[in-house]
């Protein structure tokens, strides 16, 4: 029996229409199914552990609905199979799950100089990064087009900042920088390839800091960031790859997380749990049944 973990909280309009198409697929295909909500299970160790006749584990959301699952599972040791469909608003990290998922991924883990501590598996960050998470999780639809226009709008708004990175001890300071992102996964904003030799296969985090440029040039090279071309303007967007990543802004910021915000921190470090997880893309499961 298969087990269909969805998120009714997802503010994607065709969540509930992918969630019913899921379902039509397994009734009309003959595939035992329970169908629960993420949000109502308070002990997911617990419930597994009582529902032995689970196999395999359909975790229906975007990246927010893997980072909770990650979260809530980390010190528990599954033994069904996990494959992940697309259900959200961003499903970044099922973009590059898609063609990398024959392997087990390594948990990443995050901590502010405020006390957050968490898990995630897409990628980290502070400054717009944060500020966008921050305008969308206001906006009552999401999508592409709204990620798109609310990103336009942070890089209007935004006032660049000092910045100091520190990469597997190697330090870099950047004079005016608008965000750092410490990805395992090669997208976020919904499709945009921010990172694009980044492996959620390696303990390697892919670092990109976009600094010392003019708002009338940054949105261009912004527009770049669909193709990974950006990294190509070195002279404005650092990138680099490492380990343990410690980034220190001189002012306050919005962090993220998989694109879940945290607030008031200066301070972001990101390294490898050392903990591996196989999540496996649904279609793949469903071409080999």
């Amino acid at each position: 029996m298969d087990l269909i973990l969805y998120n009714p909280l997802s503010k994607n309009s065709k969540s509930n229409i992918q969630t019913n198409k899921l379902v039509r697929y397994y009734k009309k295909n003959n595939i035992p199914f329970r169908l629960k909500s993420i949000i109502k299970i308070k002990d997911i160790e617990d419930y597994l552990a009582k529902k032995k006749e689970i196999d395999n584990i359909i975790l229906l959301g975007g990246d927010g609905t893997i980072n909770r699952f990650v979260n809530d599972t980390y010190d528990f040791d599954i033994k069904q199979d996990i494959y992940l469909k697309r259900n959200g608003s961003g499903n970044d990290y099922l973009r590059t799950l898609k063609d990398q998922d024959e392997k087990e991924q390594y948990i990443m883990q995050a901590s502010t100089d405020n006390g957050f501590n968490t898990y995630f598996m897409n990628g980290a960050g502070m400054g717009i990064d944060g500020y966008v998470g921050y305008l969308i999780a206001q906006s009552p639809r999401q999508g592409k087009l709204r990620y798109f226009l609310n990103t336009l709008r942070a890089l209007i708004k935004y006032i660049p900042e000092p910045l100091d990175v520190e990469i597997d001890g190697k330090k870099h300071h950047f004079k005016k920088a608008y965000l750092i992102t410490m990805n395992n996964g090669k997208y976020f904003g919904g499709g945009m390839k921010v990172s694009p030799y980044a492996n959620i296969n390696t303990e390697e985090l892919d670092v990109i800091v976009v600094h010392t440029i003019s708002k009338l040039f940054i949105i261009p090279i912004f527009l770049t960031v669909y193709s990974g071309n950006h990294i190509k303007f070195k002279k404005y967007v650092f990138h680099a790859k490492g380990n343990n990543v410690k980034a220190k802004f001189t002012t306050p910021q919005i962090g993220q997380t998989d694109g879940e915000n945290f607030y008031d921190v200066t301070t972001l470090e990101a390294k490898s749990s050392g903990k591996k997880i196989h999540l496996r893309y649904f279609d793949n499961k469903k071409s080999n049944q």
